[in-house]
């Protein structure tokens, strides 16, 4: 028998720890290819993601009954639009990462509980007290992160970069919202392949239509390459980040709880600075961004905790 720790198996902690640090190298290996255009390096990561995903989805086709597969396909169109919103999110977020500091892009990406509690109040559903208060508090480290116009040595700070940010957050709310209902009876990789691939899709076509790609080898520049930079850093994002990261999440939650593994989600924004400047990607963050990131991350805290006592 397993030995558990606070209800849960030991190996789901240790899976939780290694989750929350594989994504929180993403935003550090995204910057390993600054050359590449943003929408770019974000449809390659979404490629080698979502072939590695086919594998997983597959075999859950194979051993998945006959309602859940003509539920599957009824479920198109939704899985579609998830995945128009996936792509958005990582080229929104990767064209952020290049246009302004690591450590604001990072905190501003993992602000989408501020987006549902505002949302929420917008359309008139039931909002707890604290998800308001949290989101307020949200509000006002956001502020105070944009009024930073510190710059360092290797980093500049840009409104643009701040709102590619953002951005990134608000559009990843419509990926969130569908997968939370689907994912009640859809085997975890027959949802996540192909919402997966149609973000790679979508992200590959905007890049061919507006980008420059032909230094970078174009939209399969990555598999085409060899074992260069560009092969190599893509399927770590795809496989550490993606796999250990996001479909760790998933796996434990069936043993912690989801208020557990939302909050642990907290600690992207202070482990990739941290990491981006122990290699020497980034600078210090200034005492604006570094007070504005504590409220940031205590408000989406805040909101996770308050949902999470008033489920609904």
């Amino acid at each position: 028998m397993d030995a558990e720790f606070f209800g849960a198996p030991a190996w789901a902690w240790v899976q939780l720890c290694a989750a929350v640090f594989a994504i929180s190298t993403a935003g550090v290996m995204f910057q390993q290819l600054p050359h590449v255009p943003p929408l770019l390096l974000a449809s390659w990561r979404m490629q080698a993601t979502a072939l590695l995903l086919a594998v997983g989805a597959a075999s859950e086709w194979r051993v998945a009954d006959g309602d859940v597969r003509a539920r599957w396909f009824k479920t198109w169109p939704r899985l579609g639009f998830s995945g128009v919103c996936l792509g958005a999110h990582f080229g929104a977020w990767v064209a952020g990462l290049q246009t302004t500091t690591l450590a604001r892009s990072l905190l501003l990406v993992c602000t989408t509980p501020l987006f549902l509690a505002f949302g929420a109040l917008a359309l008139c559903l039931p909002t707890s007290a604290g998800e308001l208060a949290g989101a307020a508090l949200g509000f006002c480290g956001v502020a105070m992160v944009a009024s930073d116009r510190h710059d360092g040595e290797r980093e500049t700070a840009t409104w643009q970069g701040d709102v590619l940010s953002l951005g990134a957050a608000f559009y990843i709310v419509g990926y969130m919202l569908v997968g939370a209902d689907v994912r009640r009876w859809m085997p975890l990789c027959m949802y996540a392949g192909p919402v997966t691939a149609v973000a790679a899709l979508c992200t590959a076509v905007v890049s061919y239509l507006v980008e420059d790609t032909r230094g970078s080898g174009g939209v399969l520049g990555w598999a085409f390459s060899g074992f260069s930079s560009h092969f190599l850093v893509t399927m770590y994002l795809a496989l550490v980040p993606g796999l250990v990261g996001h479909t760790g999440y998933n796996a434990v939650l069936k043993h912690i709880s989801p208020l557990v593994v939302s909050t642990s989600l907290t600690m992207e924004p202070l482990l990739g600075s941290a990491l981006g400047y122990a290699v020497g990607l980034a600078d210090a963050p200034g005492w604006r961004t570094g007070v504005g990131g504590v409220v940031i991350v205590a408000s989406v805290v805040i909101v996770i905790v308050a949902k999470g006592r008033n489920p609904r």
